[in-house]
């Protein structure tokens, strides 16, 4: 009986871990681009403050919007980097699959087992998922994903997460 038993146990695993396919998640397009395009509005915007004080010999206010203008400026390609150059090539931000999860943002891997929870908290325009490691890493002892330039629904992307965690107990 107890042999029969472990070998449905078996059977009921590996159909569990058959069932868990790669799910790839892509950047969004759509939110990198319109946050880089924010971005490079307000520095913009600031530009003509910047000539204006410029040519009122107002040394202490130029220099305080290029300082300004320079970090809206470094922000802006940072985002056009990690962000919008990723989401344009279609690449993948994150994946979930039977080992774990692949975070291509900050390149990490973390392993199902590693993991001791998965919460989603929800802000005023996006969400993001916050991975809590069993034991601290030399990182963190949390991964977060930010879902604003994630491709899809927060609530879905969240789901799906949660599905394969849950999976990944069982087996």
């Amino acid at each position: 009986m107890f042999y029969h038993q472990a070998f449905n146990q078996q059977i009921v695993i590996m159909l569990i871990i058959v069932e868990m396919k790669k799910i790839s998640f892509r950047y969004s397009k759509i939110s990198s681009s319109l946050f880089t395009i924010s971005l490079l509005g307000i520095f913009a915007m600031s530009i003509p403050n910047l000539i204006k004080f410029i040519n009122q010999n107002d040394t202490t206010s130029w220099l305080l919007f290029l300082l300004f203008d320079l970090c809206f400026l470094l922000i802006a390609v940072y985002i056009i980097v990690k962000q919008l150059i990723p989401a344009l090539q279609d690449k993948i931000a994150f994946e979930i699959d039977e080992t774990g999860i692949t975070s291509y943002v900050k390149n990490v891997v973390i392993k199902w087992e590693d993991i001791e929870k998965i919460e989603m908290k929800s802000g005023k325009t996006s969400s993001v998922l916050y991975v809590t490691y069993k034991c601290d890493t030399d990182r963190a002892r949390h991964l977060r994903i930010a879902l604003a330039f994630v491709e899809g629904d927060d609530a879905e992307i969240y789901n799906e997460v949660m599905a394969y965690f849950e999976k990944s107990k069982v087996a």
